[in-house]
């Protein structure tokens, strides 16, 4: 409770009001006035202060702008802290599964029917994965949370949304499909960039992070390799680059790689030297492992392409060649790897992405450890 308290050296009263913190500035509200004559007209005003913020408290400013306006704001004001790559990703959400539906809507008009009207159509209607949709409803909800700050928007029209489930196994190849795609001798028509997939399924490396891996990355010596700089979309037009960027800041890391890979990698390092010495001069020489035979980065469309071809060739199970860095994922978990050790080699900011993504894995381990009772019992 507010004291009025009397100032002996002038004989006027004064007191400090503090009324708690603004809903939308968070900032500390506090009122001090002084001078004032009297006791009792010290106690109307504090009662008017009392009022006066209270009415402040309230008023809650309008935002003008219609969603789709303030979403393209919202997006543009991100861009200094985000990679280039994850700025056009978050653009192309907005553009094809967000504004189509919300563009048009007030925010105070946007209700939890309304958005389960979005979901909806974009999963019965446009068949988009349920990984497109909960993400298209996050980065809306990450809208309505920035706006919240300007005024009162009830976040939680988003609580009771009903998203569909997401794909709880990934895709992924057993062990013996894992070793016949790894053995060339079956291949009738060889890729130079076989070097690529081999990396991937031996490492678990990102397509952007084999596509931008250099030579001077790889420590021969100790057998690791240095994940430094990616291939990735640099602008909204969908062109590609490479950039001294990861995905999160722990993929930079060091990944250690077996002593088959070594090998493969010493054999192709020979092929491109090769390549460099028949173009001479015209060669672009970026110390790229994986590139063209005059040095240019690898198209990620020749990447799938060039996966699908040698997976045909083989009889292998159709799965998309992110799926290369799954399968290494399931292989080291289902072997009894710790899922600390296979973050730490995906990149993973959280082991709790390692557990949800490869929890299918683990069943097999869960009978080991139930087999090792019995052995420590015999003992």
């Amino acid at each position: 409770m507010t004291k009025i308290k009397k100032d002996e050296k002038s004989g006027t009263y004064y007191f400090v009001y503090s009324g708690g913190t603004h809903p939308i500035t968070k900032k500390r509200i506090q009122r001090k006035r002084k001078g004032i004559k009297t006791y009792k007209e010290a106690q109307e005003v504090l009662r008017q202060v009392i009022l006066e913020v209270e009415e402040e408290k309230n008023y809650l400013p309008e935002i003008s702008e219609s969603f789709g306006t303030y979403a393209e704001s919202w997006l543009e004001s991100k861009r200094v802290k985000l990679r280039p790559s994850t700025f056009n990703n978050y653009r192309e959400i907005l553009q094809y599964n967000v504004l189509p539906y919300l563009s048009k809507y007030k925010f105070d008009e946007i209700t939890e029917d309304v958005l389960q009207q979005h979901i909806n159509t974009l999963h019965f209607e446009r068949k988009v994965s349920a990984d497109t949709v909960r993400r298209a409803v996050q980065v809306t909800r990450s809208i309505f949370k920035k706006a919240s700050r300007r005024r009162k928007i009830d976040m939680a029209i988003f609580d009771e949304l009903n998203l569909p489930r997401e794909k709880s196994i990934v895709e992924t190849w057993t062990p013996e499909e894992i070793k016949r795609f790894l053995d060339t001798s079956k291949l009738k028509r060889p890729s130079r960039h076989y070097i690529a997939y081999e990396i991937s399924i031996k490492t678990g490396l990102r397509m952007g992070e084999v596509l931008g891996l250099e030579w001077k990355s790889i420590n021969w010596e100790k057998r690791y390799i240095t994940i430094r700089q990616t291939l990735c979309r640099i602008d909204d037009k969908g062109n590609y680059g490479l950039e001294p960027e990861v995905k999160t800041v722990n993929s930079y890391r060091n990944v250690n790689i077996p002593e088959s890979l070594c090998e493969s990698l010493r054999k192709h390092k020979r092929l491109v030297e090769r390549d460099k010495k028949e173009a001479g001069a015209k060669y672009n020489d970026l110390d790229l492992v994986v590139c063209t035979k005059m040095g240019d980065w690898l198209p990620p469309c020749n990447w799938r392409r060039g996966f699908h071809s040698i997976r045909k060739q083989l009889g292998l199970p159709k799965i998309k060649p992110h799926a290369l860095r799954h399968t290494h994922a399931t292989y080291l978990i289902s072997i009894g790897v710790s899922p600390k050790i296979v973050q730490e080699r995906l990149g993973h900011s959280d082991i709790k992405q390692t557990l949800g993504t490869y929890s299918h894995a683990l069943p097999s381990m869960q009978l080991e450890a139930a087999d090792k009772m019995d052995l420590l019992l015999k003992s």
